[in-house]
């Protein structure tokens, strides 16, 4: 089988979608099964694949204006001229002018859900992309039965051509570092005692405001609360989070983006990690926080409850109801320690490996039925 992947999401800082992608190839790598693949860009990339993967870039500048004309344009008559049996997208990009057969990654509908949370060209770019899949694809890949549902309930699709497959963590957060890299933390960023953790981007899905509200009422109940330390760069549609940030003064660490290695060290050495998202289609940082054995609270919305499962605490957003449960964790060693367990026991049910294998059966089955 040749594969032609979209690999666009690898170009540029790193976000959920190239994560995904990196990780699926990655993991294909490992695979036994006979396949190749041209990897599409937009850029240049600069990483390293085995001889199975050979990387074909076709230039553009990286505008939600330009992309329709790379995808429905530029990228149909390049691939035309490959010998690629079929097509994949993490970006949910299926060109009409595609002649193989096609398969779409779809990891969210939360533009559907929450017109609000992203810039009109976003919304509008993702509405049109994700519909335009939909109808043309010839299987889908849902990351979670959350979105499958999101899916069949927006879009007027047959069930059968939608494929449940699980992300999961990188592999570097199931690893026990040699060492105490709590030193690191002390180091870099100052942490010697125990903290609460937020990890995301600074943009209305991930409901950090919320938070900050939780942990300010927190505060008011007990002044010597673990510093809130918040990983993630900045995003959208909040003008006025950095303010209310600041408002907590040194209460609250801000680090913006920080690379895997030291991001696995925060989730370790966290007390609690914290995860009030209102929509995630997977929710990645809930699983490297089950990932890296770190005690979790996350909101019981979306795909969260498959993610986390038994390995966290899943609560209603209801402020006081996460209030009692961060200052109950903040007393309660034991009950961080059941935790942390549990989540290990929870990450051990998601892999690339796994991931890759059933992203494969899809490929296998698509050809076959075509």
């Amino acid at each position: 089988m040749r594969i032609a992947w979209d690999g666009r999401g690898l170009v540029g800082p790193r976000t959920g979608l190239g994560f995904y992608t990196y990780r699926l190839i990655k993991a294909f790598e490992s695979l036994q099964e006979d396949w190749s693949a041209d990897l599409f860009t937009n850029q240049t990339v600069e990483e390293s694949w085995s001889d199975r993967v050979q990387p074909i870039v076709l230039p553009y500048p990286n505008t939600v204006r330009l992309r329709r004309f790379w995808e429905e344009t530029w990228l149909p008559s390049r691939l035309a001229r490959t010998k690629a049996d079929i097509w994949h997208s993490p970006l949910s990009c299926v060109p009409a002018k595609i002649s193989i057969p096609t398969i779409a990654t779809i990891h969210d509908v939360a533009f559907l859900h929450y017109p609000e949370i992203l810039p009109p060209a976003y919304r509008k770019y993702w509405t049109r992309q994700v519909s335009s899949a939909c109808e043309r694809a010839d299987a889908l890949i849902a990351v979670s039965e959350a979105t499958r549902d999101d899916l069949l309930h927006f879009f007027d699709i047959p069930d059968d051509r939608i494929h449940v497959v699980y992300e999961a963590a990188d592999p570097l957060y199931f690893e026990t570092p040699e060492g105490e890299n709590r030193v690191l933390l002390t180091r870099d960023y100052g942490l010697d005692a125990d903290y609460l953790l937020f990890v995301g981007t600074l943009e209305p899905r991930k409901n950090l405001r919320f938070l900050l509200d939780v942990y300010r009422e927190a505060l008011s109940q007990k002044e010597n609360l673990p510093t809130l330390v918040i990983v993630g760069g900045k995003g959208w549609l909040e003008p006025t989070l950095e303010m209310e940030i600041e408002r907590l003064g040194n209460s609250v660490l801000r680090l913006g983006y920080v690379d895997p290695e030291k991001l696995h060290a925060l989730y370790r050495n966290a007390r609690v990690v914290l995860v009030p998202s209102r929509y995630e289609g997977f929710g990645l940082q809930a699983a490297e926080a089950l990932a890296s054995g770190a005690a979790v609270i996350a909101a019981n919305l979306s795909s969260l409850p498959e993610v986390v499962g038994d390995g966290g605490l899943l609560l209603p957003l209801d402020q006081e109801v996460w209030v009692e449960n961060i200052l109950e964790l903040n007393e309660n060693d034991e009950a961080v320690s059941r935790l942390q367990k549990a989540a290990r026991e929870q990450a051990a049910k998601f892999s690339w490996s796994k991931t890759a294998q059933e992203t494969w059966e899809v490929f296998t089955s698509v050809l076959d039925h075509h």
